[in-house]
């Protein structure tokens, strides 16, 4: 199997140029007041576990910086962070008054997607800012699922399958931001029809200690529950999904009346099933 890696069509998306400025060269940093510098709004990582800054901190204090952060001018002398914001918050927890700084003239989409791809090859992204930084591309930037996907370096399906996690009630959503589920756990649970049998399954894993396998099997008792589907429907059922990339429930009543319901995970999704059903 072909191995997958990040920004596997990198290049069509952000130029070389700007790819570039996550590899700076030591010449080109300069120290810039700490006071200068602001968290970026495209900044996709929302939240910094304490213990990874404490140890981020003690290692700037014992060695110094190993890399410089990447800043871009906002207006007059202020400057939003680029790349690098784990070193800019162990910076000011330091007290550090200066901060070694590479300006870059980059506009929002390049912003963003350096963000991006800085968080993503870290791993710093829990599965919501995740989900959240796609959402974003979708809506401001008007990337499609497969630019996404070629982005990542994944396939299409599980750049829809991390859109899905919106879907999730609040609580469940919360719990992926703070690393109280895992991404595993989530996903078993969009295997769960309603936001009533989810919430129920989620109280169960965090009362439990459920594994993965055991919300699975649990999950399936809950769809084991409803009505037998005629064999008919089912087959209907699979070749919608498989024609329009996406999840289709068939409900057929005994007077052989019915409704399909198509699920979309945003305004691109919802363009893409329309034109297939052309």
């Amino acid at each position: 199997m072909e191995r997958r890696v990040l920004g596997k069509g990198l290049d069509a998306l952000i130029p070389k140029k700007s790819i570039a400025t996550l590899e700076p060269s030591s010449r080109e940093f300069t120290y810039m007041p700490v006071s200068k510098i602001q968290p970026g709004k495209y900044q996709p990582r929302k939240e910094i576990d304490p213990r990874e800054l404490a140890e981020l901190s003690q290692s700037i204090k014992e060695k110094g910086f190993i890399q410089p952060i990447v800043v871009r001018r906002i207006t007059g002398d202020r400057y939003e962070i680029v790349a690098g914001g784990r070193r800019y918050y162990a910076a000011k927890s330091l007290g550090l008054n200066e901060i070694p700084t590479i300006v870059k003239d980059l506009d929002d989409k390049d912003t963003f997607l350096l963000a991006i791809v800085e968080n993503l090859q870290r791993k710093d992204l829990n599965p919501m800012e995740e989900a959240e930084a796609f959402a974003r591309l979708v809506d401001e930037f008007e990337f499609t699922q497969d630019d996404i996907a070629k982005f990542i370096g994944k396939d299409k399906t599980t750049v829809a399958n991390i859109l899905r996690l919106f879907k999730l009630p609040e609580d469940i959503k919360e719990a992926l931001r703070s690393g109280l589920l895992s991404r595993s756990q989530a996903r078993t649970l969009l295997a769960v029809d309603t936001k009533e049998e989810q919430t129920r399954l989620f109280r169960q894993i965090l009362n439990e200690g459920l594994s993965v396998r055991e919300i699975e099997t649990r999950a399936k008792a809950v769809s084991k529950k409803k009505k037998t589907q005629d064999p008919f429907v089912t087959e209907v059922e699979d070749k919608l999904q498989k024609l329009l990339g996406t999840k289709v429930r068939v409900s057929n009543k005994r007077n052989n009346r019915g409704r399909i319901v198509i699920e979309y995970y945003n305004l691109d999704d919802l363009e893409r099933i329309v034109r297939r059903l052309g």
